[in-house]
């Protein structure tokens, strides 16, 4: 990965972070908002495989974990074990398919939900397990329908910059003619 895709990939993480933090908190359905930290390493892995989605989740998650008044490192381990695994069950997948994007999207986030939930429970959080699962679900899930296009739009652009920048100077003629 280049300094390029990484100073983006910081980049999308700080937007995707302020904007959780600033408008996704106030859209509440009854005590439930949605994630939109989920879809970073989910179309990360999309995008780039497992290796890329375990980068961009520990790295979102740990950023996340800023902002969470939860046990640090909880989110990073999340978001780490979600991209690894995104990456490793859709390799297989032709990832031009419509339907992938919106799956994964609903299937990832209420898994990293209901992982992060029984992971903070196990390290004392009781009442991260005394909510109500479906209401979690039904929001986390519709938000996560609706906004893993423009996220992976962002992931895609922070991904293969440096890829699309090679393809464009390798096009240039090589025998030193400009035209």
């Amino acid at each position: 990965m280049s300094s390029r895709s990484v100073v983006r990939i910081a980049f999308v993480v700080f937007v995707a972070l302020m904007v959780q933090s600033a408008v996704l908190v106030g859209v509440r359905v009854g005590v439930v908002h949605p994630d939109l930290l989920w879809l970073l390493p989910i179309t990360a892995a999309l995008i780039g495989g497992p290796e890329a989605g375990a980068l961009v989740g520990f790295w979102s998650g740990l950023a996340f974990d800023l902002v969470l008044p939860t046990p640090f490192g909880l989110s990073a381990l999340v978001g780490c074990v979600l991209g690894h695994t995104v990456g490793s069950v859709t390799a297989a997948v032709d990832q031009r398919a419509t339907w992938l994007k919106p799956v994964v999207a609903l299937v990832g986030s209420v898994a990293a939900d209901m992982l992060f939930a029984v992971l903070g429970a196990i390290l004392g959080q009781q009442q991260m397990v005394q909510v109500d699962f479906l209401d979690v679900f039904g929001v986390v899930g519709v938000s996560s329908l609706i906004l893993v296009f423009p996220v992976n739009r962002l992931m895609r652009w922070a991904l293969t910059a440096e890829s699309a920048r090679r393809s464009l100077v390798s096009a240039q003629p090589t025998d030193g003619a400009l035209w």
